[in-house]
Parts: structure tokens; C-alpha cells; sequence
């Protein structure tokens, strides 16, 4: 190609620029040659007027969720006391996992705001500090849930653990029908159903390795229900409960509630 032929051809190429903001396709003729020029289809959705149904990516609650325990008493306080040392909590291995199965919305005003329901399973550790053994509801100590603080053995892991079936009703609000442009704001309340809590240890003796399970009660609270808020960007949530019930049953064990942050790690 000769020298005046490219430098025609490269201005007529810039020149088209004002038509390809209009047209998908621009054809140049510069002699024999022939240059088809394709844009890529730039067109914005408006997602007030689409009709497109968001409500599924606007609504955040199902899906992986992982947080980290904790124990506070009756005055928000983690410092639960010397008599309650036993309830001292390795927060690494504290940790809450929640698979929240189903989702249900309510829409209130369009996709802006809606009352969220449905289902979930979650798995509540509680890693202990301390070489603890829960002594629970013994022909010593019926109806009583204690730890003791063994001194001669060392755990490597020593836990409780409960598994409580949860059903949310959430107020949700989303800034933008577009789902990639949308923070999101639910408070509400979560009820729970506990269905299994046990407890387990970990440590070695003599050269063996030994490890303990114990599936009781420990008077846990049955029916549980927790203050919630969930918080985030497209697919980040950031969520926080407190638990207005006690973890044990009054008058049973020491009165502690808990509180758990964590984030949603896999929404769907």
C-alpha cells in the first residue's frame, strides 16, 4: 500500500469516530480496498423502565455465611468475671457458619424496599481458652451447666457446639433496581430452633491421642431468637446478630448471650 493511500486510509478511519457513537457498523471504500469497521453494542439498560425482574439479585440472604462468636453478659460486657473464666473464648475456633437454603421477598415499595423471609441451617462453635470440660446435668449437679478447668491434660481442641434451624424476617432496602449498582440495608429479627449441641476435645495422654465427644443438652435454649442487620455492596454483605435470648437456659448456667460478625462468602 502506498504511503498516501495509509494516510487516507487512517484519517478516514478517525473521521468515522462521530458515526461509530451512532451506528454499529461503518464501511470505507478507498479504492479496492474495502474496511468494515464493527462497534461494540455500548447500549445501557434503563432498569427503571426495563421490566426486568431483579428481585432475586436484590434480596441477600441466601447463601454461605461465615462469622466468629463471642460471649457477652447481661451488660453487653465480654468480661464475663473470674467465677465465668471457663467461658473465655478462642475466637479463631469460635466460628459460625450459616447455610441460609432459602429466600422468600415480599416486595414493599418495588424493589426498593421488602420484607425478606426463609430458611437456614447454622453451626455454632464456641472454642474454649481454657483446658475446659463441660460437666452438664450429673447426679451431683442436676439441671446445672458448668466448666472445669482441668490442670493436668491440654486440649488441643475443646468446643461446644449447637445447630439450630433458623427462619429470618428481614426489612430490606436497596439504593438501585440495577444489582451491580446497589447497596443494601436489612434489619430484622432471626428465630431459631436448636436441634443438636455437642461438645468436643481433643488431647494426648501417654503418647495416645484421644478424642472426646458429648452429645447432651448442656440446658441450651431451645428456641432462640436474635436481633440482625445486613449490610453491603452488589454481592458483599457484612451481617451482625445479637442474641436477645441466653445461650443456656435461666438459672441453669452462668447468663451469657451471644453475638456473632461475620460476612456472606457465597451468595446465591
Amino acid at each position: 500500500m502506498k504511503p498516501a493511500t495509509l494516510a487516507v486510509l487512517i484519517l478516514a478511519i478517525l473521521v468515522s469516530g462521530a458515526t461509530l457513537a451512532q451506528t454499529d457498523t461503518t464501511t470505507l471504500q478507498i479504492g479496492t480496498a474495502k474496511v468494515i469497521i464493527v462497534e461494540e453494542d455500548s447500549t445501557e439498560v434503563d432498569w427503571e423502565d426495563s421490566g426486568i425482574d431483579t428481585t432475586a439479585e436484590l434480596t441477600h440472604w441466601a447463601g454461605i455465611d461465615l462469622g466468629v462468636n463471642m460471649l457477652v453478659n447481661n451488660a453487653n460486657s465480654s468480661n464475663l468475671g473470674a467465677e465465668n473464666d471457663w467461658l473465655d473464648l478462642q475466637y479463631e475456633r469460635s466460628l459460625s457458619w450459616r447455610l441460609n437454603l432459602l429466600e422468600y421477598k415480599i416486595k414493599l415499595i418495588d424493589e426498593y424496599v421488602g420484607l425478606v423471609t426463609g430458611l437456614g441451617l447454622s453451626y455454632n462453635s464456641y472454642g474454649f481458652k481454657n483446658e475446659v470440660t463441660v460437666i452438664s446435668n450429673n447426679k451431683a449437679f442436676p439441671d446445672t451447666t458448668f466448666g472445669v478447668i482441668d490442670s493436668v491434660l491440654q486440649f488441643s481442641k475443646t468446643k461446644l457446639r449447637a445447630t439450630y434451624l433458623n427462619v429470618p424476617l428481614l426489612l430490606e432496602f436497596n439504593t438501585s433496581k440495577n444489582p451491580d449498582r446497589s447497596f443494601h440495608l436489612a434489619v430484622g429479627a432471626i428465630g431459631g430452633w436448636k436441634i443438636g449441641s455437642i461438645t468436643k476435645q481433643h488431647f494426648e495422654k501417654d503418647g495416645a491421642e484421644f478424642k472426646v465427644r458429648s452429645k447432651q443438652d448442656f440446658n441450651l435454649t431451645p428456641w432462640t431468637l436474635d436481633l440482625t442487620a445486613r449490610v453491603g455492596y452488589r454481592n458483599l454483605t457484612l451481617f451482625a446478630t445479637y442474641g436477645l435470648t441466653p445461650l443456656f437456659k435461666s438459672g441453669k448456667a452462668p447468663e451469657v448471650y451471644p453475638v456473632t460478625v461475620g460476612l456472606n462468602i457465597a451468595p446465591w
